[in-house]
């Protein structure tokens, strides 16, 4: 519950105010945002320690004067969304920007959310404490804004270890501000090799300080560091399913000159051939980088499909049908995703109150529509070709491009078996058939139990899924009907089902269920380099990963890909542009194409 006293906005925790409420957003401009005009360059990085309400962000948004903001902000308590609504309604100055901004907030506690407002602003937020989210983030920083509250009642945040963690977080020359002028504060800047001088402040603060970032420091590198990617100007994306479509969007959206290849005559005739499929997050315990990893791509896609024509925001039923699914849901407690109630005539449900229903297959064909998609074009190979790589198609077809996304699908082991040689990579396709009934169930919204069901189309209503690895049956069978039938047959009690089809696609599965996603590794290198990791691994230095030069996989997102998809083309992106990225290290390392590789170099298994 927020509180306004006399002089500003009041945490009780602190017993300090967030803002003065006389002149605070002169304040701000003051102290903080008037930085921007000494910054260098059309895009500019900011990172903020205590994001607070966000005053200074949108204070930064306003005098931005045509840059290309990324601002970068670690908060450990945050406001919910009423009360930063509560917060506004004093500040309509914001409104053009905060009435987006609402809509994408989320708090996920230990994690990244993303939000972008319009093209050329993107916020991201780490949730939790300050040092543990910097060993999350990798950024330079162009400024800083250090606004926590005043050292006395705030220690943590003005600590030596906070310092020396943060000069990794800047570029060469990079500006620091902060209002306090305490001397523990200038001592400890200049300890961690800051130039640091005294300005005036601001209203009845006599100083305030600021820093300079005399030189630029390197974090320590290891198997997982970012790959360097050369520059580069034309993509080629080799596969038409919701992966690769989406992925292409993203960076033809962002300026490059983008050609897809797909192996069949249409788009979406795989794992993304669906009629219709529900957009919801797997919902595991809150501690999980599993569990976060799907949360986050989660609110990342549903943004993305939020003007499509082919989603319907109805919200969407979760069914606890077992013990251990209940305790999942009970352990994320109150959150703003979704709401648990235990009054269901059948099982407890979360009701994710965002979550959709898509139709995947159209999705894909109306982003076909704005892409380049060169059809009947079967991966075969690519080669070095000057700056860049020849790509060689079936049928002697061949495409140049400076930059290779993979999403191939359940065919990605082809890939690493025949072409990058990484013979301890985990993957596996499965078989899922889906069935199509009338006369099924009359339904708000679709739901998930255990199996799924969602609204009709068209008079068609898509029920599903089996799961069967290694099954290259291509043709529907009457007994995965049924098991689809007998998965929800306790929401179809007196109706007459009358199946009118099926559907069958094979989903692309890793070994530890999370997708790839990242720069491909060489994996010859690294049983070189790292051959002596069973030893080495708990060093804190290593040498870096190397990459095949501009290569990047989104792959094996099995049935969450209408999520982990649009996840991993901002991941793809961001690292295309060497920005911070757009989730956690813990969640990046997670979905590393190497990490299979790296676990037997660890238990020296590989040979």
């Amino acid at each position: 519950m927020i509180e306004f006293k006399q002089d500003g906005l009041y945490s009780k925790r602190f017993d300090d105010v967030y803002f003065n409420t006389q002149n605070p957003l002169l304040e701000c401009f003051h102290t903080y945002s008037s930085v921007v005009d000494a910054l260098e360059g059309s895009n500019i990085t900011i990172a903020e320690a205590g994001f607070g309400a966000g005053l200074n962000f949108f204070s930064t948004v306003s005098s931005l004067n045509g840059k290309n903001l990324h601002y970068i902000a670690i908060e450990k308590y945050p406001f919910n969304k009423d009360e930063l609504r509560q917060i506004y309604q004093r500040f309509e100055c914001f409104s053009r920007y905060f009435d987006e901004f609402i809509k994408q907030y989320e708090v996920l506690q230990n994690a990244l959310i993303r939000i972008n407002l319009g093209k050329d602003i993107i916020l991201d937020i780490y949730f939790g404490d300050i040092l543990e989210g910097l060993k999350e983030l990798n950024f330079k920083a162009d400024a800083w804004y250090l606004d926590g509250f005043t050292p006395a009642k705030n220690p943590q945040m003005w600590s030596e270890e906070l310092f020396g963690a943060i000069k990794y977080f800047c570029k060469n020359g990079a500006i620091i501000r902060t209002f306090s002028s305490a001397s523990i504060v200038r001592l400890r800047l200049l300890d961690a090799g800051f130039s640091v001088k005294k300005l005036k402040g601001f209203g009845k603060k006599r100083e305030m300080l600021e820093a300079i970032c005399v030189k630029e420091y390197q974090k320590p590198q290891n198997w997982y560091s970012l790959p360097a990617i050369d520059k580069f100007t034309n993509v080629l994306v080799i596969g038409g399913g919701v992966a690769g479509l989406v992925s292409a969007t993203k960076f033809k959206k962002a300026g490059f000159n983008v050609v897809v290849a797909e192996k069949m005559n249409e788009v979406a005739t795989n794992g993304s051939s669906n009629l219709a499929g529900i957009l919801m997050p797997l919902i595991t315990l809150p501690t999980t980088v599993l569990g976060l990893m799907h949360m986050s791509a989660f609110l990342m896609a549903r943004n993305f499909y939020k003007n499509s024509e082919f989603s319907d925001f109805c919200g969407v039923d979760d069914y606890g049908v077992s013990e251990l699914q209940l305790k999942r849901f009970e352990e994320w407690g109150q959150n703003g995703i979704f709401e648990l109630t235990k009054n269901s005539s059948l099982y407890p449900s979360a009701f994710i109150k965002s979550a959709a229903q898509l139709m995947p297959k159209s999705l894909c064909s109306d982003l076909a529509k704005s892409l380049d998609v060169k059809f009947g074009y079967e991966f075969a190979g690519l080669k070095k070709s000057g700056d860049g790589y020849l790509v060689e198609f079936k049928n002697q077809k061949r495409v140049s491009a400076d930059l290779v996304i993979f999403a191939m699908g359940d065919k990605s082991n082809y890939l690493f078996n025949e072409v990058f040689y990484d013979k301890y990579m985990q993957l596996s396709s499965v078989r899922g058939q889906v069935t199509h009934i009338k006369n099924g169930i009359d339904l708000e919204r679709p739901f998930s139990a255990k199996g799924y069901a969602c609204k009709s189309v068209n008079g068609v209503q898509v029920i599903g899924a089996t799961y069967d690895r290694n099954d290259f049956t291509s043709c529907a069978r009457s007994k995965d009907n049924e098991k689809n039938i007998a998965d929800i047959s306790e929401f179809l009690i007196g109706k007459n089902v009358d199946i009118i089809g099926s559907n069958v696609g094979f989903r692309g599965y890793s070994g530890d269920r999370s997708p790839l996603i990242g720069a491909v590794h060489d994996a010859l290198k690294f049983k070189e380099i790292y051959k002596s990791l069973l030893w080495t691994k708990n060093r804190e230095n290593h040498a870096g990963a190397v990459h095949h030069q501009n290569i990047l996989i989104s792959s094996a997102h099995g049935s969450r890909g209408l999520c982990t998809a649009v996840f991993g083309a901002e991941i793809l992106l961001d690292m295309a542009l060497g920005r911070q990225i757009c989730t956690t290290k813990s969640i990046l390392d997670s979905l590393n194409p190497a990490r299979f590789l790296v676990r037997k170099l660890k238990k020296g298994l590989v040979k």
